[in-house]
């Protein structure tokens, strides 16, 4: 027996070495038929998974820290109208900290402007000189990247009165707040001020130039500077006279002395957008990128002849959350209502959508089978008796292309993970292609990318879980469900939570909730077309006499 097994081990290296060069993405039978006259073969075992939906009521989406080393607080920003699930409208509440406390203004200190600032993820395509005033300059286009449709929304800025805790007073952990937190239990005082109002926002691609004139011994001095593609406005008067009081007219107070004074002192920005006739466009964006600058000139001294130019820059920090509003699509919403799923048997199609959405989830080994005896058996204790090597072992979701507009709005990626704990499965770790650079082309052989056709329609997506399945077979892990989301980035595993309609605290990616896209997959039920039905495929290697 032993045997026996060393040489399965051996053929079984030869035979990864032969597929692994071959560079094929399926599986390649490589054994008898090469081997020869060995007494064992290569075959195939299918097992068919359970699996159904889960709809959110809400999410977490306070502090999504989703970049490396924390420093990238993802959110979306506008209306994102998804050709399968309905609209959504995502707005961002955020707390603010000056960039120095207990600030002094100077003598006869005057407000010049107030200036909001929210730059856009851009690229730099190409540079060219040009000659302003006689000075050469260099011109950068760009272009825009995780900017979802190009319709006006209406985009509003207003001064927030709802104070943010930052720890919850029933269990002294840090506060969390939901997606649906801004409308549902914060209400109007998130509106009390309005700053700002844009009745046509459009993100714009062009570098923005700004004009900074400093006077001093009696001459005009003017600064020219070329910023990334940006939000970027000078706020009206009004909000000028509201900032000269807030800000310098509380010199000295104890409102500006501390974090804390000034958190409770100044609560927060709400950025809320708004479609215009049912239409818009979405940004994905880092919000800790943006600011409010309040440029001020004084004088040194009372008799100083000349006035100097100074900022306090009013940073975007803390806590940061996205309002979620979405309305669902009726027909999808009743089934996703739980009592229409059935999480015994299983369902015909999977719906995976980011944001406040829904999740799949999979019991690899739900059933029975019929064993070598004619009897009914655990699907898991049969294959665990089985004397087989593993060699692979993989996923393959269908896209139920009748359900699915086909094409740009279908996410590139989906992503597995463990239910219950919210980690990634071994296989994330021993992919060779893990946390490359390029966020497509990472973690490409665990978490297979999209599939598609030559009209570039999604096909399928492949997922492999060899060494899961590896573990749970040799007893080394439990046979815990999975889930199954979205994503907007598969290098992000961090998770967080959301509520379904019975259950709270549902483990969910945090690279699904920030993600606007969605899908629709074919599951396992009856009614699924043979060729689509989602399957576990195991290929593994067996004596012939077995």
């Amino acid at each position: 027996m032993k045997l026996k097994n060393i040489l399965i081990r051996i053929t079984v290296i030869v035979a990864v070495v032969f597929a692994f060069l071959s560079c094929n993405d399926d599986f390649d039978s490589v054994g008898s038929e090469v081997i020869g006259d060995v007494n064992f073969e290569d075959k195939q075992y299918s097992a068919v998974p359970i699996t159904y939906s889960k709809k959110f009521e809400r999410v977490r989406t306070s502090n999504l820290i989703t970049g490396q080393q924390g420093a990238v607080h993802s959110n979306l920003l506008g209306v994102y109208n998804d050709p399968i699930y309905g609209q959504s409208v995502y707005s961002i509440l955020s707390q603010v900290q000056p960039s120095k406390l207990n600030p002094t203004f100077g003598i006869e200190a005057k407000l010049d402007s107030v200036v909001f600032s929210l730059p856009y993820f851009s690229t730099a395509t190409s540079t060219a000189s040009v000659q302003i005033d006689n000075v050469t300059e260099t011109a950068t286009t760009y272009r825009l990247d995780s900017i979802y449709g190009n319709q006006p929304i209406k985009l509003s800025l207003y001064k927030s009165n709802y104070f943010l805790r930052d720890f919850n007073p029933e269990s002294n952990e840090r506060q969390v707040y939901y997606s649906n937190d801004v409308e549902a239990n914060f209400g109007a005082e998130v509106e009390q001020t309005l700053l700002y109002v844009n009745e046509n926002f459009v993100p714009s691609a062009k570098e923005v130039i700004t004009k900074t004139e400093t006077d001093a011994n009696g001459e005009t001095t003017t600064k020219r500077e070329r910023l990334t593609p940006r939000l970027r406005v000078k706020f009206p008067d009004e909000t000028k006279t509201l900032f000269s009081t807030l800000f310098l007219d509380k010199e000295g107070s104890p409102e500006l002395s501390n974090v804390n004074n000034f958190r409770n002192y100044f609560r927060g920005i709400y950025i809320k957008a708004e479609p215009i006739n049912n239409n818009g466009n979405l940004i994905y964006l880092n919000t800790r990128n943006a600011q409010i600058t309040l440029h001020y000139s004084y004088k040194e001294t009372s008799n100083a002849a000349d006035t100097k130019q100074d900022k306090l820059d009013l940073n975007f920090t803390n806590t940061f959350i996205n309002s979620i509003k979405t309305t669902l699509d009726p027909t999808i919403a009743e089934e996703l209502k739980e009592e229409n799923q059935d999480t015994i048997n299983g369902e015909d199609n999977l719906y995976l959508k980011g944001g406040d959405g829904s999740y799949a989830v999979i019991d690899l080994f739900g059933g029975n089978v019929t064993n070598e005896n004619g009897e009914q058996e655990n699907e898991l204790s049969f294959l665990k008796r089985q004397d087989w090597l593993v060699n692979d072992a993989s996923l393959k979701f269908y896209i139920n292309k009748n359900k699915v507009t086909g094409g740009a709005t279908e996410p590139e990626r989906i992503f597995v993970f463990n239910i219950e704990t919210g980690a990634v499965l071994l296989d994330y770790f021993l992919d060779g292609s893990a946390n490359t650079d390029v966020p497509l082309a990472s973690v490409v052989n665990h978490l297979g990318r999209i599939s598609r056709d030559s009209d570039k329609n999604g096909e399928f997506y492949r997922i492999r879980i060899t060494q899961h399945i590896l573990n749970i077979l040799k007893g080394e892990i439990e046979n815990t469900k999975l889930g199954l989301s979205v994503s907007q980035n598969v290098n992000i595993i961090t998770s967080a939570i959301g509520d379904t309609p019975t259950t709270n605290n549902e483990i969910i990616p945090s690279s699904s909730i920030v993600s606007h896209e969605g899908t629709v997959l074919y599951g396992n039920g009856v009614n699924v077309p043979e060729s689509k039905r989602l399957k576990l495929d195991i290929f593994y290697t067996s004596s012939k006499e077995n």
